[in-house]
């Protein structure tokens, strides 16, 4: 057996066993002890286990490939000052999330209003910062107390190594980070208006689009480890019913955020438990113009369809509509002073699963997410997670005076 062929095995061998010691690895495989040593130190090299006394562990971090990096340039610290990471706050881990979802670079610019076609405008300030919906959930979800894995990929450029020190620093419990020479990190290019708050956006998935069978295969065993899957619509679609269909099978709960929509989304339909949109999103789906929260109740019935999904609704400025199976409800927002409203969505998503996997029900887990965005859009920064106690107090006085409402037919305006 060629030394490649026998780490692999040995890979294989602590997946399975979580840990094994030096002298059972060299029984197996016929070898010294002294070359299971360096199969092993070569397996932690490369992120893969973690090496105690006599034996070792499975690694937190996962990373394939990226050991062909070079360490000569590290563009990390030119992003630096644009990384705002906050504290880990002490909790308890709850409920398991694997998210299957993009990495993404962003590149953002702050104006005083959108440019119009052919316009040259100037910006205010520009930067950077780590992003992709897949990490930004699971970074606002492991803030939420989930433990959360995360399976990405990356291109093998300078990005990759920012990735995986972002993500090392990000508070996520775990993470596979996948690489591929064939297309780029992917990157994203967005507009933040001052006055107004809004965004427009463009992506370029890049690597994200680019997950085979091979690395889906890999990933089922933290599919199978969680509560919850969480998928979106930032990488190719066979990967993500791939992985549905797995989850589906051995009744794990399965949450789409149709982010960005697309038709392709919808033959995910027979293997998700719950769905969620944005406005723009619930309209393309629905093939209708939502108005008012009536157009958005409709909306519900279209996208909940005949198997009665259930299915939430962000509204932005009008709260979150949502069906829970039985009846649709509205749950106004809560106060809050609009400071960044990039990522918003995804900021509600991740605290919303990280209730799921807890075991809480559909109410209580869309008050918690709403209560959760209305702090994270107060801070600048998609990196900037909100404390905790902040928002559960926010919650508590928001109950008090305000629930879930059952849709009626008046109408409210957007």
């Amino acid at each position: 057996m060629f030394s490649e062929e026998r780490r692999q095995a040995i890979y294989s061998v602590i997946r399975e066993q979580k840990k094994v010691k030096v002298a059972q690895l060299s029984e197996k495989f016929s070898v010294t002890l002294e070359t299971i040593r360096s199969d092993l130190k070569y397996l932690e090299g490369e992120g893969l286990i973690q090496r105690c006394h006599g034996g070792a562990i499975l690694g937190q971090q996962e990373i394939k490939k990226l050991s062909k990096f070079s360490d000569n340039f590290d563009i990390s610290c030119l992003l630096h000052d644009f990384l705002v990471m906050q504290k880990p706050q002490k909790k308890t881990m709850m409920g398991k999330v694997c998210v299957l979802g993009s990495f993404v670079v962003d590149i953002i610019a702050n104006v005083e209003s959108f440019p119009q076609v052919g316009e040259l405008i100037y910006s205010t300030s520009n930067s950077f910062s780590p992003g992709g919906k897949g990490t930004n959930q699971a970074t606002a979800a492991a803030c939420c107390s989930a433990k959360v894995h995360l399976l990405t990929k990356v291109g093998e450029d300078h990005f990759s190594k920012y990735a995986y020190k972002y993500l090392q620093a990000s508070g996520i419990e775990s993470f596979t980070v996948f690489q591929t020479e064939a297309e780029p990190t992917g990157s994203s290019i967005s507009y933040l208006a001052n006055e107004t708050h809004n965004n427009i956006t463009a992506t370029y998935l890049g690597a994200n689009n680019t997950f085979g069978e091979q690395e889906i295969g890999i990933s089922l065993p933290y599919v199978a480890e969680a509560d919850v899957l969480l998928l979106q619509g930032e990488i190719n679609i066979d990967a993500n019913l791939r992985a549905a269909q797995f989850a589906h099978e051995i009744k794990k709960t399965v949450i789409l955020n149709v982010a960005p929509y697309h038709p392709s989304l919808k033959s995910l339909y027979p293997y998700v438990d719950i769905i969620t949109l944005n406005l723009h999103q619930a309209s393309s789906w629905a093939e209708m113009t939502i108005h008012d929260i009536n157009d958005a109740q409709q909306a519900l019935r279209i996208i909940s369809g005949d198997e009665n999904k259930k299915v939430i609704i962000y509204l932005d400025l009008l709260g979150v509509v949502y069906h829970d199976g039985h009846s649709s409800f509205h749950l106004p927002p809560m106060p809050s002073m609009r400071v960044d409203t990039m990522a918003a969505a995804d900021a509600f998503n991740g605290a919303f699963v990280s209730k799921i996997a807890a075991g809480c029900n559909l109410h209580d887990s869309v008050q918690f997410a709403n209560a959760f965005l209305s702090a994270f859009i107060e801070k600048k920064g998609v990196t900037a997670m909100p404390d905790l106690t902040q928002v559960q107090a926010r919650l508590d006085s928001y109950i008090k005076h305000s629930r879930p409402q059952v849709i009626s037919n008046e109408k409210r305006y957007l």
